[in-house]
């Protein structure tokens, strides 16, 4: 695929669509990314994608080594859960500014986007198209509230957050939200975030925003937790295979 130039500059470009294939689940945590591959891919040279990586670096989404080249950046569960900590109480406090300044149409802006969201466990998606299209929205309903809380500093802080978020769930093999019991469940927290707005409740809008990420840091501990508990599992499983042969062939000599 080819990156088309304009205003904001090649590198802006290339920086864009290596955060949206990241988005898009097309790498996993520790992946290599080959600098003069994806230069080939995009066709362009080398400099704007090194360029990007070093802004997707000092956004936490890649790690570049000396010498050695780029790789998607790795994180524990205990360092996603302390992020998934701050995280809810930016976006509750974020909520709760919003709810203070929001204006009628504010309030059914947001009611639409919540309506949308709704309704995609009820169509007949693909998983991934169904991850994507609540990612999608999820980041409609999320900036549609920074907007409203009309705070520049604040906002900043916690889109570049709310891209981190997007990240984790990425990267972490299989979308959280490509369940239908989770996207109902969000949907479900959305409504009471909505719901507190409706009521100009802003220390319930908080609380419930709050709710939602804390949910969502849930999701994620308990699925990569059952990666972890696999992974260990499939280990040991290979290595009782082969060491199988070695041990028949041991009781084999001992009779």
């Amino acid at each position: 695929m080819a990156i088309v130039s304009n205003k904001r500059g090649l590198a802006d470009n290339v920086y864009e669509q290596l955060k949206e294939w990241m988005f898009e689940s097309r790498f996993s945590p520790g992946d290599r990314l080959p600098v003069d591959d994806i230069a080939t891919e995009m066709s362009v040279s080398r400099q704007p994608v090194m360029d990007a990586m070093k802004r997707l670096e000092l956004e936490g989404f890649v790690s570049i080594v000396p010498q050695v080249g780029c790789k998607v950046r790795e994180y524990s569960r205990e360092s996603l859960h302390d992020f998934y900590l701050l995280l809810a109480y930016a976006e509750g406090l974020t909520a709760e500014l919003a709810v203070e300044k929001a204006t009628e149409e504010d309030l059914i802006n947001l009611r639409v986007i919540s309506e949308q969201i709704g309704r995609i466990s009820g169509q007949k998606l693909a998983t991934p198209d169904m991850a994507r299209l609540y990612r999608t929205l999820n980041r409609k309903f999320h900036k549609e509230i920074r907007r409203i809380a009309r705070s520049p500093s604040m906002t900043e802080l916690v889109e570049s957050m709310g891209d981190r978020s997007d990240f984790f769930i990425a990267t972490s093999g299989r979308s959280i939200f490509a369940e239908k019991q989770r996207l109902k469940d969000a949907h479900v927290e959305h409504e009471g975030v909505l719901k507190a707005f409706f009521a100009r409740d802003a220390k319930q809008a908080g609380k419930a925003m709050k709710a939602h990420i804390l949910e969502t840091d849930v999701a994620m501990q308990e699925h990569l937790r059952g990666r972890e508990e696999a992974a260990i599992a499939s280990t040991k499983s290979n290595a009782d295979a082969q060491q199988a042969p070695a041990a028949k062939k041991r009781r084999a000599l001992a009779t």
